[in-house]
């Protein structure tokens, strides 16, 4: 996804930043989700649902943060981050030059592993400081930090499921691809899909409607790329 005239834009670190209309929507539904329905106190309600979306922003940016420091001290490229409705990227802003072999397939299993480890640094930071503190749940303050850790830590390992376009697919594909450099794009892409699948059945066996439709996207994404890819063969 591009960056659009819509966006909230800055720059960050030397990163320029964009934050999709999207994404907002987002970010409210998964906050209200965890405050719960509106209660007496409507002022302390609003706040901390106004604290669980800048938990939310703050779990995907840092998450994003750690994919861009990547690319720029190990591909030397530069990049963008732009945060959307399905979550953030970082988005190189010219050709990344290529590592081949292993080298290159660590160098590239670090780059989709450094954003799911930012966000666990955050997570412990943000535990530490609830520890430190005495913080409990109840407060806002406390509130604040736990959910920021708790989303950070849900995000990260979501993004290392085995599963193509998030992170963990990526570095799944390295692993196909070291392993079989002349298939192993396709196999990642079958195996990829085939997990989808998996979890968009059990996502339905537990009612879980909208994580299904999440994870049958991505299967249907990674059937897609596969049929177009045995297609030109």
């Amino acid at each position: 996804m591009r960056p659009t005239a819509h966006d909230i834009s800055f720059s960050l670190f030397g990163f320029p930043t964009s934050i999709q209309p999207f994404f907002w929507l987002i970010a409210v539904v998964i906050a209200a989700l965890h405050v719960g329905p509106i209660d007496d106190n409507m002022p302390f309600w609003i706040a901390k649902l106004l604290l669980g979306m800048a938990g939310v922003l703050l779990a995907v940016l840092v998450h994003e943060l750690g994919h861009a420091f990547s690319f720029r001290h190990l591909f030397k490229t530069p990049c963008e981050i732009i945060l959307h409705g399905f979550g953030g990227a970082a988005v190189p802003l010219q050709h990344s030059p290529q590592h081949y072999g292993f080298r290159g397939a660590v160098a590239r299993s670090f780059l989709a592993f450094s954003g799911p480890l930012a966000g666990f640094v955050l997570a412990f930071l943000m535990l530490a400081l609830f520890q430190m503190t005495q913080s409990d749940r109840v407060s806002l303050f406390g509130f604040f930090l736990w959910w920021t850790a708790a989303i950070s830590i849900f995000w990260g390992i979501l993004n290392l499921l085995p599963i193509y376009p998030m992170d963990g697919g990526h570095i799944a594909r390295e692993i196909f691809v070291f392993s079989s450099p002349r298939r192993g794009v396709e196999f990642s892409l079958i195996f990829s899909m085939m997990f989808a699948a998996l979890l968009a059945v059990l996502a339905l066996r537990y009612n879980e409607i909208f994580i299904a439709f999440i994870f049958g996207y991505f299967a249907y994404m990674n059937y897609q790329d596969l049929s177009f890819r045995s297609f030109r063969r």
